[in-house]
């Protein structure tokens, strides 16, 4: 072949594959075909491989095509996103919050790379403004959704029971629904009982049996632990609102620093906790310039959990004996692969890398001060983020760069395999203000190696599950 394929080759120990990055595909290949794309096609090759070569060709695999330009496919189209189609908001009721956790990005700001916790709420007019202006931006949605966030948006709960009622008003004849990220210290039967009335869903920050939650999530004002005063309320909701407890998920933050078999272990044993309303994500240390480490016996008891799910999903491992945690990662990394795995005919000669979404359409974020950002988990310092306020609307040039991100590192995103399974927003380019292509670039080692980790996975669960 002329022109070598724009292909990435992988290996399981039973087959070896190519992923196509045309058409997003992978392809068992045989053994002198593999050393053949793998050694950049420039030697000679036998009869056979030559004709599996013309077959995969003629079957519009192995094209040598990658795009030219990188440019987000809704940059033009940017102003009527955000100005018909924002489908949620995110109210930053308070920065105050009653938990000191040591892995928060608000308990210490350094070098402002993040805000600290401050005593500013939002006023009862900022937060009428922000349901007004999502109103007048959503008119092609007929599903809408209103959030409360923090700090401790509970400490608010009066001004969130205000935007509740104003909302019902606002969007009467639409589908509305609200959410709430909390610590779960705060709830009252009162509060319950209104959330459950009005169609909240809700996330409840829990991260495992006391000795492990009770290590990070304390108390700000006497700095004890919180784990007893939440593990109450939990009890008191599923027992007195069994119907609300079924819209609770529980977020756990896990630290790889130890070990992790004592969380698996408490969602395992309690009935509170389903394989479906558990999620976790790993401390995430971005914006804190001490870095954590993960620990040889986390990472060992890490890959048993998961292999037992995998095990427990081929029908070869009892259920009941995996971690629910594990399991519903499983599930929700199967469901992502599947949806990130569509047939494609070709790479356009102008696209973006898969990381970036539409800032502030998907999830608009307003801060207790009226600023607009794409969503809660960008920094709140950074002049990068900032996507406009509720005195001037929309900031599009800023948006649209957000969006672009993919075009500070252009050269290398058109070559590289992992551009339609890239996880990288522009958070991760943020230079403290300024979006950075030698930060983008950091982390791209680790995007490729996760895709690459995907489709290994995928492929020897694939192989197993024929066996």
């Amino acid at each position: 072949m002329e022109n070598k394929p724009f292909v990435h080759m992988l290996k399981t120990p039973l087959a070896k594959y190519a992923f196509d990055v045309n058409t997003n595909q992978l392809i068992q290949v045989s053994e002198e075909l593999y050393d053949y794309l793998n050694r950049s096609g420039n030697h000679s090759i036998s009869g056979e491989v030559k004709k599996q070569l013309d077959f995969l060709v003629s079957q519009g695999y192995l094209s040598d095509k990658h795009p030219k330009k990188m440019k987000h496919y809704q940059s033009d189209f940017l102003e009527f996103q955000l100005n018909e189609n924002v489908a949620q908001v995110t109210l930053q009721v308070t920065q105050q919050c009653n938990f000191r956790c040591s892995y928060c990005p608000y308990t210490t700001a350094e070098f402002d790379i993040q805000r600290e916790h401050t005593s500013k709420t939002m006023s009862y007019e900022t937060a009428k403004a922000a349901v007004d202006f999502f109103a007048e931006h959503s008119a092609n949605q007929s599903n809408v959704c209103v959030g409360f966030y923090g700090g401790e948006p509970l400490l608010e709960y009066d001004l969130i029971k205000a935007m509740v009622e104003y909302s019902e008003d606002i969007f009467e004849g639409k589908n509305l629904s609200f959410t709430v990220t909390t610590n779960g210290s705060l709830f009252t039967p009162e509060n319950v009982k209104f959330f459950s009335e009005h169609n909240f869903s809700v996330m409840i920050s829990l991260d495992g049996p006391p000795e492990v939650h009770d290590r990070s999530r304390k108390f700000a004002a006497t700095g004890m632990g919180t784990f007893s005063v939440i593990a109450k309320n939990i009890q008191m909701i599923k027992e007195e609102y069994p119907a609300f407890f079924e819209k609770i998920s529980f977020n756990v933050v896990i630290d790889p620093r130890y070990s992790c078999n004592e969380l698996h272990e408490m969602f395992n044993k309690s009935d509170l906790f389903s394989d479906s309303n558990i999620r976790s994500t790993l401390i995430d240390d971005f914006f804190s310039y001490e870095k954590v480490i993960t620990d040889e016996v986390y990472e060992i008891e890490y890959n048993i959990h998961e292999f037992k799910a995998y095990l427990s999903k081929l029908g070869k491992y009892p259920k009941e004996n995996v971690s629910k945690m594990a399991y519903n990662n499983l599930l929700e990394s199967i469901s992502r692969f599947d949806m990130s795995m569509q047939p494609q005919k070709t790479l356009l000669d102008t696209m973006s890398h898969s990381g970036p979404c539409i800032p502030g359409q998907r999830r608009l974020f307003i801060d207790v001060d009226g600023n607009f950002f794409p969503c809660e988990r960008v920094s709140e310092t950074s002049d990068a983020m900032k996507i406009g306020d509720l005195e001037n609307g929309f900031d599009f040039e800023n948006a649209r760069k957000i969006l672009n991100v993919a075009s500070l590192t252009e050269k290398q995103c058109i070559n590289c395999f992992a551009i339609r399974h890239c996880s990288t927003c522009a958070k991760y380019c943020d230079n403290n203000g300024e979006l950075f292509a030698e930060l983008k670039l950091s982390n791209c080692r680790s995007v490729r190696f996760n895709a690459e980790e995907t489709f290994r996975n995928y492929l020897i669960f694939k192989e197993l599950k024929s066996v």
